[in-house]
This record gives structure tokens, C-alpha cells and sequence, in this order.
């Protein structure tokens, strides 16, 4: 165990090193990518930013909860999901800007009813469940109190698309905890730019 541990760290070390980075306000996080172009078994199969055509940017006007993964998704579209249609997003703000219980979320009510179901991982009983409500309350102070460290390995991923639009890639509980906390700048990875986006601004 110990060796495949250091072995997964290694190979996180690496692709966060091949991956472009670049430094956003997530206030500027205006989508989800859905589907996601990543899924559990690719996640180190492209490491590097690349620049992709197509439509693939385009605004899918529906609701989605928490990722392709959970949610039909196989013959979908690819696009670009606004953040006030992504359920988790706007449950957020519900707890932690109208001061909601967790349990009046429609974020909540959907991981709950999927538990005898196909339930969510990380997220498979209620015992899971509040273990995770316990680490979103935390990310969530360590945001406005200023606490949150850049975590070079696992970086916060986006993508680029046509008119600047940035859209959640992975890392969905620190960008959008970051931008319900009005954090100001975050590092995030580059996935995929649309070919048609002309410049874009990467750290060294």
C-alpha cells in the first residue's frame, strides 16, 4: 500500500506539472462542463492543456446535480451548464448565503433519495453524507478566514471556452466554494481551450 501510494503521488506530481496553470477569480466561474471531458479512469490519461474545436462551449439550458457520472449523460451533448442550473452551486448559496439547513437543499434531498439507488460515492450513506457537510462547513471557513493553501497537486481544473467563458472541469467543491466565499484569485489547471480562443494568459 505504501508503495502504491507513493507511486499515485508521484504521477499526481507529474501531470500537475504538464497541465498549463493560470490564476482566476472564481467570481469569473460562470459554467460546468457537462459531460465532463474527464471521467475516473482517464484521469491521467491526458495531462496536458490542449486546444480542442467544435461546440463543445456551447449553453445547455438544463438542471444537472452533480456530474455525468450520476446523471444521464451518454448520448449528451457536450456544453457548458450555467452555474445557477448546477444544483450543488446554488445549494451552496442556499447554506451558506440565505443560511439554509443542509436538509432543505435540493442538493441534499437528491443525495439522499439516490442512497438506496446508485448512490453517490463519497456520499453513500447518511454517515458519509454528514462526514462531507462537516468538510464543505470547514472548506468553507478556511475560505473567508483566509486559510486555504494551493494545493499544487491537485489543482482546481477548468476549461476555456469562446468568449472567455470558464467552466468547472474538476475540483466542484473548492471552485464553487470558492466563489460562494468570494474568494478574489485561485490557481486553477487548464484542461481544454476552445481552437477559436485567442489569448490566454499562463503562469510560468
Amino acid at each position: 500500500m505504501g508503495s502504491e501510494n507513493r507511486t499515485l503521488k508521484l504521477i499526481k506530481t507529474i501531470v500537475g506539472r504538464s497541465y498549463r496553470r493560470m490564476t482566476i477569480d472564481p467570481a469569473d466561474i460562470g459554467y460546468l462542463q457537462y459531460p465532463e471531458f474527464r471521467s475516473s479512469h482517464q484521469l491521467f490519461i491526458r495531462p496536458r492543456t490542449r486546444r480542442l474545436a467544435g461546440n463543445w462551449d456551447q449553453e445547455i439550458d438544463a438542471d444537472v446535480f452533480w456530474s455525468s457520472v450520476y446523471e444521464p449523460a451518454r448520448d449528451a451533448v457536450r456544453g457548458m451548464v450555467p452555474l445557477h442550473r448546477y444544483v450543488f452551486y446554488s445549494s451552496l448559496e442556499a447554506r451558506f448565503l440565505d443560511n439554509e439547513p443542509w436538509q432543505d437543499t435540493r442538493w441534499y434531498r437528491w443525495l439522499i433519495a439516490r442512497q438506496d439507488n446508485a448512490p453517490v460515492r463519497r456520499y453513500r450513506n447518511k454517515d458519509e453524507v454528514a462526514e462531507r457537510l462537516e468538510f464543505l462547513e470547514m472548506l468553507y471557513s478556511d475560505f473567508k478566514s483566509g486559510q486555504y493553501r494551493d494545493e499544487a497537486v491537485s489543482r482546481p481544473i477548468i476549461n476555456i471556452g469562446r468568449q472567455g467563458r470558464l467552466a468547472i472541469e474538476d475540483g466542484r467543491h473548492r471552485l464553487c466554494m470558492a466563489r460562494v466565499a468570494g474568494l478574489k484569485q485561485l490557481s486553477v489547471d487548464v484542461n481544454v481551450i476552445h481552437a477559436d480562443t485567442q489569448q490566454v494568459l499562463f503562469e510560468e
